[in-house]
C-alpha cells in the first residue's frame, strides 16, 4: 500500500529537477518542499502516515510534475515509489493486484511497469488499467502523449481525490484533509488531464455495472448449490489476500479484523483461519488480532463493556478460539474513552473530508481507533493487559449488506425493489464507504482488505443468487453454518457499527441526525 500525492503546474517556473528519498521513520509533521504549493505541503504529512517505511519526493522541472510517494511494504521485493519506466512513463500505485499473472514473489507495482515496457502495438495506458484486477488506486504519466492518467479500481477500495484548480494545477491524492477544494474520484473511471490542452477527460471507464438478478427461487432447490459456490469464491478470495502478504518486517506478520462479532467478520475470521491451517507453522501457532472497538458514550451512560458489539464480540471470539484451537486468536477490547475521543474528533473531521455527516463521523471515528489497534486483552481470570496490535493488513467484512440484502431498510421490500437498491448499493459503494473508510483507516499505517468485494465474489453474488436468497442474509447465513460451524453466530441479526460500538450521537443533544451536515471547523496541519 501507498500514499499518492501529484501535483501539476502548468506556471510553476521555479520548480527543480530532484529526488529526495526519506528513510523509513522520518517525521513530516513539518515538511515543507520549497518548490511547492502551500495545499501540496500540507498534504505531504498524511501521505506519509499512509506509508510508514519509505516516501519519496520526485520533480521533473520540463514536465512541471511533482509526485510525493510513501509505501507500506506488503510485496516483495521492496519497490520504491513512484516509479521511472524507461523515461517513458512515471508511475504511482497504491493497492494489491491480483491478476494471474502474478505469483507469491511478485511485486504488483513492477508488474505495471512491465505491462507500460512491453506494450503491444496498438496499444495504450489504458488498455494497461483495464487489464488490472485487484483494489487499486494509480497515477501514471505519459512523455509521450503529455497525458496523466489517474483513478480508483472499479469497486473503488482505494481512497483518491482530485482537484482542478482555474489556473489548470491538477492536484491528486489519496486523502487531501480540507487543503483546497477537492473531489472524491469515481470507482473504475480513468480520468486522463492533457497537459498541453489542459481538458480533463472522464468518459473512460473500466468496468460494466453490476446487474444483481431478479431470479426467485421459491422452492430452494438451489439453495445447497449457491451456497456451496459461495464458500468456494470467498474462501478463495480470503486465500490471494492472505498469501499475497509478506511484511517488510516480521514482527508485522499478524493479520487483524476489524471485529464486531457478527456474521461478516466472523466468516472472515473463520476463512483466515482455514487459509492458515494449510500451512506448516514451525514458529509456533500463526496469530489473528480481532480488533474491537467500544465507546464511553455520554448519552446513553454505557461504558465500552456494555456495548452490544463489546458483548457480541466476546462470545464470538470464543466460538472461534474453540473451533480453531491451533491459531492463537486474540480479542483486542479498544476501549475509547469520551475524552479521548473529543481529542480526536477535528482530526478525524478533517481526515474524512470531503465526507461530512454525522454518521460519516460515527463510523469513521470507530475505524480511526480500530485500526489504531490500542487495547486490551483479557485473560480467563477476567485481568486485563495493555496491548498494541501488531498486524499491518486488517480484514473487513464491508460488502456483505450490500450484497446479501443486510441493512433493515432492505427487510420488508419487495423483490423488485430489492433487487434495484441492491444493485444501486454496490455500484456507489465507492462512494461514501470505501472514501471514507480507507482515508482514516490507512493513517495508521495499515492496509485494509475487502474479501466480500473480490470482483468474483461480486459476480456470482449478484449474477447467481435468487432474490429471495437474501433477505436478512440468508445465503450468507447458509454459508456460515453449513461450512464453518458457526451456527449461533450466523443467527446475530444486523447492527450497525455506530450502533454496535456507540460512537453515535455522542453528546446529550438528541436531536442530531446521522444526516445532518457537521459544523465544526477542519485544520489541516
Amino acid at each position: 500500500m501507498c500514499g499518492i500525492l501529484l501535483h501539476y503546474c502548468p506556471n510553476n517556473n521555479h520548480l527543480n529537477d530532484e529526488l529526495i528519498e526519506f528513510p523509513e521513520g522520518t517525521e513530516f509533521g513539518d515538511t515543507t518542499c520549497t518548490n511547492e504549493s502551500s495545499i501540496f505541503n500540507k498534504i505531504i504529512p498524511y501521505i506519509a502516515a499512509r506509508g510508514p517505511n519509505y516516501s519519496s519526493l520526485r520533480a521533473v522541472k520540463a514536465y512541471r510534475i511533482s509526485w510525493f510517494s510513501s509505501v507500506l511494504s506488503l510485496r516483495q521485493p521492496f519497490t520504491k515509489q513512484s516509479i521511472n519506466v524507461d523515461d517513458r512513463y512515471f508511475l504511482q500505485f497504491n493497492g494489491e493486484l491480483y491478476n494471474k499473472e502474478i505469483s507469491q514473489g511478485d511485486n504488483d507495482s513492477l508488474y505495471i511497469a512491465s505491462m507500460l515496457q512491453n506494450l503491444k502495438e496498438g496499444m495504450g495506458v489504458i488498455d494497461v488499467i483495464k487489464s488490472l484486477e485487484g483494489e487499486y488506486a494509480y497515477t501514471i504519466y505519459d512523455v509521450n502523449s503529455s497525458k496523466l492518467y489517474f483513478g480508483r479500481d472499479p469497486i473503488g477500495r482505494r481512497s483518491l481525490s482530485y482537484s482542478v484548480t482555474p489556473d489548470n494545477e491538477l492536484y491528486v491524492a489519496s486523502v487531501t484533509g480540507s487543503a483546497g477544494s477537492f473531489q472524491d474520484c469515481i470507482g473504475g473511471v480513468i480520468y486522463e488531464y492533457d497537459t498541453r490542452t489542459k481538458l480533463l477527460n472522464s468518459n473512460q471507464r473500466s468496468y460494466l455495472p453490476y446487474e444483481v438478478t431478479s431470479e426467485i427461487d421459491l422452492n430452494f432447490t438451489s439453495l445447497s448449490e449457491v451456497s456451496k459456490n459461495l464458500y468456494a469464491v470467498l474462501r478463495d478470495s480470503v486465500k490471494k489476500r492472505v498469501e499475497s502478504i509478506h511484511p517488510r518486517h516480521i514482527e508485522n506478520s499478524p493479520i487483524a479484523v476489524l471485529f464486531s462479532g457478527g456474521i461478516d467478520c466472523s466468516v472472515i475470521v473463520a476463512l483466515i483461519c482455514e487459509v492458515l491451517q494449510e500451512n506448516d507453522y514451525k514458529c509456533g501457532k500463526p496469530v489473528i488480532e480481532l480488533l474491537n472497538v467500544s465507546f464511553e458514550n455520554p448519552r446513553t451512560g454505557l461504558f465500552p463493556r456494555d456495548t452490544p458489539d463489546r458483548k457480541l464480540s466476546i462470545n464470538s471470539a470464543k466460538t472461534l478460539q474453540n473451533l480453531y484451537p491451533n491459531i492463537d486468536i486474540k480479542l483486542v477490547e479498544v476501549d475509547v474513552p469520551y475524552d479521548e475521543y473529543l481529542k480526536w474528533k477535528p482530526f478525524v473531521i478533517n481526515l474524512m473530508y470531503p465526507k461530512q455527516t454525522e454518521m460519516d463521523l460515527s463510523i469513521a471515528i470507530a475505524f480511526f481507533f480500530a485500526s489504531r489497534g490500542r487495547g486490551f486483552l483479557t485473560s480467563l481470570n477476567g485481568e486485563r493487559t495493555p496491548y498494541q496490535r501488531h498486524g499491518i493488513v486488517l480484514f473487513s467484512g464491508l460488502g456483505a449488506d450490500e450484497l446479501y440484502g443486510g441493512y433493515h431498510k432492505f427487510a420488508n421490500k419487495p423483490p423488485h425493489e430489492l433487487v434495484e437498491e441492491l444493485t444501486r448499493q454496490i455500484n456507489n459503494i465507492y462512494d461514501r464507504n470505501l472514501n471514507r473508510d480507507d482515508k482514516v483507516i490507512a493513517h495508521n499505517g495499515v492496509e485494509v482488505r475487502y474479501p466480500f468485494l473480490d470482483e468474483y465474489v461480486i459476480k456470482l453474488s449478484t449474477a447467481e443468487i435468487p432474490i429471495n436468497f437474501k433477505v436478512n442474509k440468508l445465503i450468507l447465513r447458509k454459508v456460515a453454518s453449513q461450512y464453518l460451524k458457526l451456527d449461533g453466530i450466523s443467527s446475530e441479526p444486523k447492527r450497525a457499527i455506530q450502533f454496535g460500538a456507540k460512537s453515535a450521537k455522542m453528546t446529550k443533544d438528541g436531536n442530531k441526525h446521522g444526516t445532518d451536515l457537521l459544523k465544526e471547523n477542519r485544520n489541516c496541519s
